[in-house]
C-alpha cells in the first residue's frame, strides 16, 4: 500500500493566513495508504502497544505484523503503520475514543466550521443541508440493526463496534474531490484505513436529472454504509481482501433503498431497483445470454464497472434465495479471511457453487424475471411540454435542465407553451396523447 504525502505550501508573497482560509479539508497521509514492507504478515493477537499520537502517548491494538512494522488500531478506529522499535508493549487497557472526543478533534482541525450530530452508534460531521444529513442518518440508523440481526441469525459471530462510526459529508462535489482525488462518478466511499464513510451532497448530475441523481446518491451512501458496518461488527476483518464480486455484490444486496414519500432503507435482500434496471437493460440490448461469460468475468474480476456491480448483485440475490446453505457457508468462510490474505476468487467460488456458469446465468436470469421491482427511471417526475398552435406538439422529459432548454427553443416565434408535471413516464405519456387528440 503506497504512502502518498500531501504537501500544502503558501505562494510566494501571499499571506499564509489568507491562503489557509481558502483551503478545503484534505485527507491525511494515513487515509491514503500505509507504509508496509514486502514481507509475510502475522496476526497481532490483540497485543497492546504504547504509541506516539501527535505528541500524546496512547494505547493501540496490534492488528497485524508485517516485517519490522506493526499495523496498529488506534483509539479513534484509524489504522496506522509504525516500526516496532517506535512502540512499547504494554498491559495498559485499550480505551476507544468517544464520539465527543473524535468530533472535537475533527472540527478543531481539518473540518473547522463543519457541524456535528451524534446518534447511538454514529458521528456525522457535515457542512451539507440538514435535509441531506437527516436522510443519511435515517438510512444508517435503520440499516445497522437490520444487518446486525441478519448476520446473527445466520450464526455469524458479530459484536458491537469498538469505535463510533464516523460519516463525513461534504456539501459539494468539488469539496469532496479536493479532499481526496477519486474516480469520476464516485459519490461516496468507505475508507478502511480511517474507518470513515466520506460522501457529498450536490452532484453535477443534479442539474440534468435531480431525482435520478438523488436516488443514485442515496443508494451509494447505503452501499458504503454496509461496508463500514461489516468491517466494524466482525463480519469482514479490517484489511481482509474479499473477492470483489462478493464484497460489492453483498453491499448491494444489503443496501436497497427507495424514494417515495421519504427516503428509506428497504431491508436485506429486497430488490435493488437501480441494479435490477441496469441488468434488465443489458439483457434487453444483448438479446441473448453470454454462455456464462458475464458471470465468470464478474466472479474473477479485480475491477468492476457499473454492469459488474449489477451482475454481482444479481448473482448474490439468486444465491441467497436458491443456494441458501452454500451462500451462507461462503459468507462464513469470507468472514474468516485474514487481513492481507490472498484468496483466488474463482477457486473459492467453485468450491461452494461449482463452475457451471452457463447454466447458472440462465438460472439467475429466470430468477430476476420473477422479481417485482420499480423502474427507477420511469417512476420519477416527467414533464410534458405542450406547444400550442395549428400543429400541436408535445415533448416529454424528466430533466429540468432539458425542459428549460426546450421551453426556450419551442417558444420562438411567439408560440405559446404549457408545461405540466406528472409522477411517472406512463402518466405523462397518457396525458400528452390525450392533449394531442384534443381531449
Amino acid at each position: 500500500l503506497a504512502l502518498v504525502l500531501l504537501g500544502i505550501a503558501c505562494l510566494v508573497g501571499e499571506d499564509c493566513a489568507v491562503a489557509e482560509e481558502r483551503q478545503f479539508p484534505q485527507a491525511t497521509p494515513e487515509e491514503l495508504g500505509l507504509v508496509l514492507p514486502v514481507a509475510p504478515t502475522r496476526p497481532g493477537n490483540q497485543r497492546r502497544v504504547l504509541v506516539n499520537d501527535n505528541g500524546n502517548l496512547v494505547v493501540g491494538i496490534v492488528h497485524i505484523e508485517v516485517g519490522d512494522r506493526y499495523v496498529i488500531l488506534m483509539p479513534d478506529g484509524q489504522l496506522t503503520s509504525k516500526k516496532m522499535t517506535e512502540t512499547t508493549l504494554t498491559d495498559r487497557p485499550f480505551v476507544a475514543a468517544t464520539k465527543d472526543e473524535i468530533a472535537e478533534e475533527l472540527t478543531n482541525g481539518r473540518f473547522k466550521g463543519f457541524r456535528t450530530r451524534t446518534t447511538k452508534r454514529y458521528l456525522y460531521v457535515y457542512n451539507t443541508s440538514d435535509a441531506f444529513a437527516l436522510a443519511t442518518s435515517r438510512i444508517m440508523e435503520t440499516m445497522y440493526p437490520g444487518l446486525f440481526n441478519f448476520c446473527r441469525r445466520q450464526k455469524i459471530a458479530v459484536h458491537d463496534p469498538k469505535f463510533p462510526l464516523v460519516i463525513i459529508m461534504f456539501r459539494t462535489q468539488d469539496e469532496f474531490e479536493k479532499y481526496r482525488s477519486m474516480p469520476p462518478g464516485l459519490v461516496a466511499y468507505y475508507n478502511g484505513l480511517s474507518n470513515h464513510v466520506v460522501m457529498y451532497e450536490q452532484s453535477k448530475l443534479t442539474e440534468v436529472a435531480p431525482e435520478l441523481a438523488f436516488k443514485q446518491s442515496i443508494s451509494t451512501i447505503a452501499h458504503e454504509g454496509v461496508h463500514q458496518i461489516l468491517h466494524n461488527i466482525g463480519v469482514q476483518q479490517r484489511l481482509s481482501r474479499w473477492p470483489l464480486w462478493f464484497s460489492e455484490g453483498l453491499a448491494e444486496y444489503f443496501a436497497p433503498t427507495e424514494l417515495r414519500r421519504r427516503v428509506r432503507w428497504k431491508g436485506v435482500g429486497l430488490v435493488n431497483d437501480l441494479r435490477m434496471h441496469e441488468i434488465r437493460e443489458y439483457y434487453k440490448k444483448q438479446g441473448q445470454f453470454t454462455d456464462g461469460k458475464l458471470l465468470r468475468n464478474t466472479v474473477e474480476a479485480t475491477q468492476l464497472d457499473s454492469l459488474g456491480y449489477a451482475t454481482s448483485w444479481a448473482l448474490i440475490n439468486y444465491l441467497a434465495k436458491h443456494k441458501r446453505a452454500s451462500f451462507y457457508n461462503y459468507l462464513r468462510r469470507a468472514s474468516e479471511i485474514e487481513p492481507m490474505e490472498s484468496v483466488q476468487p474463482g477457486s473459492l467460488f467453485r468450491e461452494f457453487f461449482g463452475d457451471s456458469y452457463e447454466k447458472l446465468e440462465v438460472d439467475v436470469f429466470n430468477h430476476l424475471r420473477s422479481q417485482r421491482y420499480v423502474d427507477p427511471i420511469a417512476n420519477q417526475t416527467h414533464y410534458v411540454l405542450m406547444v400550442l398552435g395549428q400543429q400541436r406538439e408535445i415533448v416529454i422529459t424528466s430533466s429540468p435542465q432539458q425542459l428549460q432548454k426546450l421551453r426556450r427553443e419551442k417558444s420562438r416565434g411567439g408560440r405559446r407553451i404549457q408545461i405540466k408535471a406528472f409522477p411517472n413516464r406512463e402518466t405523462a405519456q397518457i396525458a400528452g396523447q390525450q392533449w394531442l387528440r384534443g381531449r
